[in-house]
């Protein structure tokens, strides 16, 4: 969040002038508003409890030039719209947009002295926003070296965050990464980047650090304890921002996040950050797993995620689940692995599969022909579970 400088600056001018205010960024996101008492319509309204303005709100204000505008625009109410009119006065440090200030004026009684205040205000804003922009991009970059395979990178980040005070020194760390499932598209980097201001927007300062790197985003959560529920609220909130602003854009895709272990030493965010891509990794190739995969949680995908190549997981696949797969039906595969993931469960997998009793013990009996296993035998049946998941995670299993 913005500094508190800001806030203050904001419910002085709307005191000064009697008119309801806000500020808002480049991108018409809320950053802070004064009190506003009765004077308020739906658009303020939801722009305040959405924290930011709907897509054809935007479109239907910027219709009146406020994104090229250096001096304040009187933009007229719309009854049919729920729109009251207001001034907007274009935020701007040395002619770079940064935001916008709105004072709601729908009669237009602000005079020609009241709008040079507000003018006066918003330089001011200015200032401080770029100063935040500044803070941002610093954190951005301590968070890479951070994230850093070089030791002497992350030693220099650890000193730095402490010496800023960009983090607690006695919080737990988590890392998220988000991603779009199966892309490497350099275009998704200004998706990400903005993904990525829509959630550490909504959080105080201290919590969390963002970067957006070429194909992914990674959000580095601070908290007290065990810190696993902060970081699955914030994987879901980036994961929902990045596919809003992807569909927006007219490019709806799978958007995935993976979540690693809780960190207490600060020095070890590396190892959280490999565990939250391998997870995020998961998450995209096995659908099974759902949008967020928590590392944790992942049982023998920890194992397959670290094989250091697709050709390392394929050559260790059992050579006998091959040729099931070859050979034998999708149903009898299908069943098979259902019964593998049920412990050998019989009964829980006829239910599961809607099955008889005896189509399933034909179909396992089948399958133990073609691919010549015993599926009484442990061995064998670790050596076909693991191989199912080791295929699907190279997609070439991809059955559901």
């Amino acid at each position: 969040m913005l500094s508190a400088d800001l806030q203050a600056l904001t419910d002085d001018i709307a005191e000064r002038l009697s008119a309801p205010a806000v500020v808002e960024d480049d991108e018409q996101r809320m950053v802070v508003y004064s009190a506003h008492g009765g004077l308020i319509d739906d658009i303020r309204r939801d722009s305040i409890l959405n924290r930011e303005t709907r897509p054809d709100v935007r479109d239907w204000f910027r219709q009146y030039g406020i994104v090229q505008s250096t001096r304040p625009l009187w933009i007229p109410g719309d009854g049919e719209l729920g729109i009251l009119g207001r001034l907007c006065i274009p935020i701007r440090y040395h002619g770079r947009l940064t935001g916008f200030l709105w004072l709601i004026d729908d009669k237009r009684e602000l005079a020609e002295q009241q709008v040079a205040v507000a003018e006066e205000a918003a330089r001011h804003a200015g200032l401080l926003m770029y100063e935040e922009l500044l803070a941002e991009r610093l954190a951005s970059t301590v968070l890479s070296h951070l994230l850093s395979p070089s030791q002497e990178l992350r030693d220099t980040a650890v000193h730095q965050i402490l010496d800023e005070g960009l983090l607690s020194a006695d919080a737990s760390v988590s890392v998220d990464v988000i991603q779009v499932a199966g892309s490497t598209d350099p275009e998704l980097h200004p998706f990400l980047t903005e993904g990525l201001r829509d959630v550490t927007q909504q959080h105080p300062r201290g919590e969390i650090l963002a970067i957006a790197q070429p194909d992914h985003g990674t959000l580095l959560i601070c908290g007290r304890g065990n810190n696993g529920d902060r970081a699955a609220r914030v994987a879901d909130e980036a994961r929902a921002a990045l596919e809003r602003r992807l569909q927006r854009a007219g490019s709806p895709a799978r958007v995935v996040a993976g979540i690693g272990d809780p960190q207490h030493d600060l020095a070890d965010t590396h190892l959280s950050y490999r565990q939250a891509r391998l997870a995020a990794r998961v998450a995209a190739l096995v659908p099974a797993i759902g949008d967020i995969g928590v590392w944790s949680r992942l049982g023998a995908y920890r194992t397959i995620a670290s094989l250091p190549t697709p050709n390392t997981v394929i050559a260790a696949s059992d050579p006998r689940l091959e040729r099931l797969l070859a050979d034998g039906e999708d149903s009898v595969a299908h069943t098979v692995e259902t019964y593998l993931d049920l412990g050998g469960d019989a009964q829980a997998t006829a239910a599961t599969l809607h099955l008889h009793r005896g189509t399933l013990y034909y179909r396992l009996q089948k399958a133990e022909r073609i691919a010549g296993i015993n599926l009484h035998d442990g061995a064998d049946r670790l050596a076909i579970h693991l191989g199912f998941k080791l295929l699907r995670f190279t997609g070439r299993y991809p059955r559901e």
